[in-house]
């Protein structure tokens, strides 16, 4: 059975000039990144993926970087030349210890850390070394084969990953990876949502009309309003209409006609109703939160 393993290339000199929110110089392995930092991001992706044991080539801060890294089980490489080497060569120096562990090694420079983990995935299934390319570019992690040529092109694997060849050593990197990541967690994330809908024989109340009020509100027009949540005047009308029926009260002060066309206000009875309603949503949102963290915990 093929062993598949990790390497990480965080020996390079990263001087601190990245700042964090408080304009403190932050070391780039060491950078704060969808509440974790860079390294710790991407050795959590490596073992989600089942990827073990995990080598990190250190050379720059190798102390700080060593205490940063002491509960998480990885196994320290230190490249004594990190000043002259360039990537290839601490590349050459981890592989050399990697082969002792393992019949492959997925590879990542430390500055790549908003890969997604379908892209490894995605490499994984190749039998040999592979590099992923997206948009026409090639990216990280690649996968390194021993026994093979080192360069990892024995396949080259097209994915739907921006974050794979996002570097945040790149000017506006930083923000820009920062920003994938959050929207790729967000895109992946279980949660739970509640709708609130008042019922009587047949429901005539929820988010949708809430709205419409609300925009009436903002524009003093039902056409406005509809308008803006792309549905036709009639519709709009009789959506209001239905309310004010099922609730027995009116809803809307209205006023028609006159040169500059009809208007509409919100009653006190409908504002106070409104109120009642977001309140109500309010506090369901949060309880519902509550429970969702009680029973879901374990699927997050």
């Amino acid at each position: 059975m093929i062993k598949t393993g990790a390497l990480i290339i965080a020996s390079s000199d990263f001087r601190e000039e990245n700042r964090d929110n408080e304009d403190i110089p932050v070391f780039l392995p060491m950078y704060p990144i969808d509440g974790t930092t860079v390294i710790k991001r991407e050795i959590a992706m490596l073992r989600k993926a089942g990827l073990s044991p995990i080598l990190v080539v250190l050379g720059y801060q190798k102390e700080v970087l060593k205490n940063h890294l002491s509960h998480h089980k990885v196994l320290c490489v230190e490249d004594g030349q990190y000043r002259e080497h360039d990537l290839q060569a601490s590349l050459r120096l981890g592989l050399s210890e990697a082969e002792k562990f393992m019949d492959r090694a997925a590879v990542i420079p430390v500055e790549y850390p908003a890969f997604a983990g379908g892209t490894l995935e995605t490499l994984l299934q190749c039998p040999g070394s592979a590099v992923p390319v997206c948009q026409g570019t090639e990216g990280y992690p690649r996968l390194y084969a021993f026994g093979e040529q080192k360069e990892a092109d024995g396949c080259r694997c097209p994915v739907e990953d921006p974050g794979c060849i996002l570097s945040i050593r790149t000017e506006d990197g930083i923000r820009r990876a920062e920003q994938y990541v959050k929207a790729q967690r967000d895109a992946n994330e279980l949660r739970c949502r509640n709708r609130l809908i008042l019922s009587k024989e047949e429901d005539f109340f929820g988010p949708e009309e809430y709205r419409l009020l609300q925009l009436i509100d903002e524009t003093g027009s039902i056409q406005a309003a509809a308008g803006r949540m792309n549905m036709s005047y009639t519709k709009g009308w009789k959506m209001v209409n239905r309310l004010e029926k099922e609730m027995g009260f009116l809803f809307l002060n209205r006023c028609n006609g006159g040169r500059n066309g009809g208007s509409s206000t919100i009653t006190g009875e409908g504002r106070a109703f409104m109120e009642r309603y977001h309140a109500m949503e309010e506090d369901m949102r949060r309880m519902g939160q509550r429970f969702f963290d009680t029973y879901f915990r374990d699927f997050q």
